[in-house]
């Protein structure tokens, strides 16, 4: 054998060292098609007080304007995408999550990078290690501003919806 030549063995280590890339590559291809068939923006999260997202659907752009990329290096914008009217109940929401390990649903307001208002339900709920420890928020955020938006314009052109509006509105957050 020629010296600096890979033996038998150690060529065998870089094919399956080839395959594996290639088969996590297929992996997250996969996740990123089925992520793209889901109506919302799946999302995972550390069981923090302030919704620090780890993982987002690529469609997370469509939403706010921003890549996932761009988020993750910054994480500072996706709070800030949160409207700060809303942001405390959002904080709240997930701080529930994390210290009483129930679910929610909440809807709140994203302000997308070209200004304009998104409103969106985000369904949250905690995921367990062995010990019953919160360890993940894993969630999904729904764009419904286009019926928000229908639901206003209805409203603003009946007195009786919208008494009805304001009565169903009482009840922004579920528990």
């Amino acid at each position: 054998m020629k010296i600096g030549t890979p033996n038998t063995f150690e060529r065998h280590e870089q094919m399956q060292y080839g395959k594996n890339q290639y088969d996590l590559t297929l992996l997250d291809e996969e996740l990123h098609q089925l992520a793209g068939a889901i109506a919302g923006v799946p999302y995972s999260a550390p069981p923090l007080d302030q919704p620090e997202i780890i993982c987002f659907a690529r469609r997370i752009e469509e939403l706010t304007g921003y890549t996932a990329d761009q988020i993750l290096a910054d994480r500072q914008l996706w709070i800030n995408a949160i409207h700060p009217v809303d942001r405390e109940q959002v904080f709240a929401a997930f701080t529930r999550c994390k210290n009483l390990g129930i679910p929610f649903e909440i809807e709140y307001r994203i302000i997308h990078k070209d200004g304009s208002l998104r409103y969106v339900i985000d369904e949250g709920e905690p995921v367990f290690n062995d010990k019953g420890q919160v360890t993940e928020i894993e969630g999904i955020i729904t764009d419904i501003s286009e019926y928000t938006k229908a639901k206003i314009c209805v409203c603003q052109r009946n007195p009786q919806a919208k008494m009805l509006n304001n009565v169903s509105s009482g009840v922004f957050q579920k528990i």
